[in-house]
């Protein structure tokens, strides 16, 4: 029996286009909302290739809108992409799901091969990054964004067309405003993934058909749909001027990771992640580790170093303790841990 006979009896689609399906790889930056329900469509769908990058842990206040996640996730506090490649598998075994716990970078986008990129991060820091990647790597992605009752969705192809810097001239005003959360309807992100697997779908089948001069927008409360034309900004400070782009974060200032009462930064100096493994497992204060990260608890709190330099602070409920968690932290990473 084959399992996508109804897909291809789409005409749009057909045999050859669920060939082209069955051969992608999709790479999904965000494992959260959108990244959750798009993965999942996805693996549904019949992609060949999973690669899901995301550094958080499931929380219980993820469970409102996060599709692939359970309670027990929640309890055990495990990390996003890991529990979704478990789950995932549970629906399409044959789909091959990577799972990094680390925050995108130039690093990951050099080490996978992926046809397709998708956009389901919830914060413009992290969109400005994969953007200006996207625009130095010569790749093609999808935005996505939800927020309250509405919701944005535009197939990106930054070389020739609009990139996200021209759509949003003000990225850098909506960056500082990352986490002046007003929530958002629970019924909102289903809508808006299936918009962006539509697309992606489209892209996979036929690219040629796919605009990327168009925003799409929703407004699930209102039942209201529209479509903006999007021109290239031929002054625009990222895609007119790619040489000029500078991929480095500013540190040690924390940032607040939108509603998962977390906090990041970036170190300035370079972490001896290998001494650093040592002394938390001697401690038995690691829980988690692999080459990207390591993943313990301190002073009763999750915490999060990667090997690029970011550190995530978790359960985190003002930012004078996560001020005073870092503190902590730093005094850690001075000693020599011998």
């Amino acid at each position: 029996m084959n399992r996508y006979d109804r897909q291809e009896r789409v005409h749009q689609i057909g045999g050859i286009g669920q060939q082209k399906i069955s051969h992608a790889t999709i790479m999904i930056v965000g494992v959260g909302a959108l990244g959750s329900y798009t993965a999942e469509q996805l693996v549904r769908a019949g992609v060949k290739r999973l690669v899901l990058i995301d550094p958080d842990t499931v929380d219980v206040t993820n469970l409102q809108r996060q599709s692939l996640f359970t309670e027990e996730d929640a309890s055990k506090q495990r990390l996003k992409v890991e529990a979704a490649k478990e789950h995932l598998h549970k629906i399409n075994s044959a789909c091959q799901i990577t799972a990094i716990p680390a925050p995108i970078t130039a690093d990951l986008i050099d080490e996978y091969q992926f046809t397709l990129c998708l956009d389901c991060l919830d914060n413009y820091q992290a969109r400005d990054l994969l953007n200006k990647l996207a625009i130095i790597k010569n790749f093609d992605y999808l935005f996505a964004s939800c927020a309250g009752t509405y919701g944005n969705v535009m197939a990106i192809s930054p070389q020739n067309h609009p990139c996200l810097n021209c759509l949003f001239p003000n990225i850098n005003e909506l960056k500082q405003n990352d986490c002046d959360l007003i929530g958002v309807n629970t019924a909102l992100i289903p809508i808006v993934a299936g918009l962006q697997v539509s697309l992606a779908l489209h892209y996979l089948v036929d690219k040629t058909q796919v605009n990327f001069n168009e925003l799409i927008t929703v407004d699930n409360w209102s039942m209201q749909f529209s479509k903006f034309a999007i021109n290239k900004n031929h002054h625009c400070p990222a895609c007119a001027k790619p040489s000029s782009i500078s991929l480095e974060e500013s540190g040690p200032e924390l940032h607040m990771l939108c509603g998962e009462n977390a906090y990041y930064t970036v170190k300035e100096k370079p972490i001896n992640f290998g001494r650093l493994k040592e002394f938390l497992a001697k401690k038995e204060l690691l829980i988690n580790a692999n080459r990207l990260f390591l993943h313990f608890k301190w002073e009763n709190r999750p915490v999060s170093i990667f090997k690029n330099g970011k550190i995530v602070m978790y359960d985190l409920p003002t930012s004078a303790i996560a001020q005073k968690q870092f503190k902590s932290l730093n005094t850690l990473m001075k000693e020599d841990l011998s």
